[in-house]
């Protein structure tokens, strides 16, 4: 009879154990999470990544990030059509391009009710500036910007220290070309070993054409009012004529016309290139590859008018599908990830310019050593010569138009108004306008 009650038990005793792991299963929380960013792999802003999520779980026990990389430029749209559905992701980060877009399908869930009520009125303050008033439309926090981009002139240190030329001397445009002209080489039998500048024109995973800062710095704007094109100004066809024309002079390789980012910066990595257009995001992954003492960032040149020409911001805007059934605990993990745990991480890590104001003033040692001033130039850049894309109506796709007009020019010899009239009419059409 013994034996029996303790077998009993025994059995009673695995019943409660099953049902106990039973429960705890269930009780785990997964969040799923789209972004380019894949967080096995070994870039800055990936291995950042890595690290927050691993202090997150670790300090919120049965809850599970699920990351699941995105092809960047698809992610966006795919995400609204996910929400169409019912079955996007519980956190998604939202391209710069089409945030009006994702604002205005309601996909966004507001975070002042997830979260910022309950913060106090410094830590709303410490994300004061432009992108946080981006994302802040008729009273609901739609999102909260990481990796912060400041897209300006990236350079060789090396190669302009060994000309004798300062990338943050070019109070105009065309003592930029000089110095573009004069970084050019060529061998003994006339070819060219390296470029002074270059842009890559592919219309896939566009960045935005070097005509935006000098069109911006007349104070002509790249969209009219109601959100057409406004590409085709005469301030607009001579920024477009200054930039092809250095392709058309030799100063930046005809290659160029198909390049994508990826194959800009190898040329860059390469030594084929002084300088480039380049993202702020993108300077830790090349100082990794070429060292820290190798690659620099400048603002961009004047005009005469104004002291710098103003850069294209972009970024990530990070926010909670509002259809998602763990939205609480989708909202902790974006507070977390962007907040005072994760933004030091972010920069240091991830060599990305700091989200809170916080951040900058406690990190200030790290962005003064060698190699890390490109932080502190992101930052200026951003609060006094930094212009981010309209979200009132949708500008997906300008990027592509622009560098289709500059193919155009370069491969067809088609004239720089017409090129860009033509830019115009399908941006316009494309969006509706």
């Amino acid at each position: 009879m013994t034996k029996a009650l303790g077998a009993a038990l025994g059995v009673a005793a695995s019943i409660i154990g099953m049902a106990l792991a039973t429960t705890a299963i269930a009780q785990e929380t997964t969040i799923r999470m789209w972004t380019f960013l894949n967080p096995a792999g070994t870039a800055p802003r990936e291995v950042a990544l890595a690290k927050i999520i691993t202090q997150y779980e670790a300090a919120n026990p049965g809850t599970k990030i699920l990351v699941e990389p995105q092809v960047w430029d698809q992610m966006t749209p795919k995400f609204l059509a996910a929400h169409a559905t019912g079955n996007a992701p519980d956190v998604i980060w939202v391209v710069t391009d089409f945030l009006g877009d994702a604002i205005a399908s309601g996909s966004l869930a507001d975070l002042n009710e997830l979260f910022i009520n309950d913060w106090p009125a410094e830590r709303v303050a410490d994300n004061a500036g432009a992108y946080w008033d981006l994302t802040s439309v008729d009273g609901k926090q739609h999102a909260i910007f990481v990796s912060r981009n400041y897209i300006s002139l990236m350079y060789r240190k090396d190669l302009l220290d060994a000309a004798g030329i300062d990338p943050n001397g070019f109070a105009t445009w065309q003592e930029f070309r000089d110095a573009a002209e004069q970084l050019t080489e060529k061998d003994a039998a006339g070819n060219v070993t390296r470029y002074g500048f270059a842009q890559g024109f592919s219309e896939q995973q566009a960045d935005p054409s070097v005509m935006i800062p000098q069109l911006l710095a007349t104070g002509e704007p790249l969209f009219n009012a109601d959100g057409t094109a406004n590409f085709a100004s005469d301030a607009g066809v001579a920024a477009m004529t200054f930039l092809t024309d250095l392709v058309k002079d030799g100063i930046s390789p005809r290659e160029s016309v198909s390049w994508t980012v990826d194959d800009l910066f190898e040329q860059f990595a390469a030594g084929r290139l002084a300088m480039v257009q380049g993202p702020a995001v993108r300077v830790s992954t090349l100082q990794a590859q070429l060292g820290k003492d190798k690659v620099g960032l400048a603002l961009w040149p004047g005009n005469g008018t104004v002291e710098h020409s103003p850069a294209v911001m972009a970024g990530w805007a990070v926010g909670v599908w509002s259809g998602s059934a763990n939205a609480e605990a989708a909202g902790s993990f974006v507070e977390y990830m962007l907040g005072p745990d994760g933004d030091p991480i972010w920069v240091e890590a991830g060599g990305q310019v700091p989200g809170l104001l916080s951040t900058l003033a406690n990190m200030k040692d790290f962005i003064a050593q060698p190699g890390n001033e490109y932080l502190s130039v992101a930052a200026e850049g951003a609060a006094r010569y930094g212009w981010l894309t309209p979200i009132e109506f949708s500008v997906g796709g300008y990027r592509q138009a622009l560098n289709k007009a500059a193919q155009r020019i370069l491969v067809e010899g088609t004239d720089v108004a017409t090129a860009l009239e033509d830019a115009e009419a399908e941006f316009n059409r494309l969006n509706n306008r």
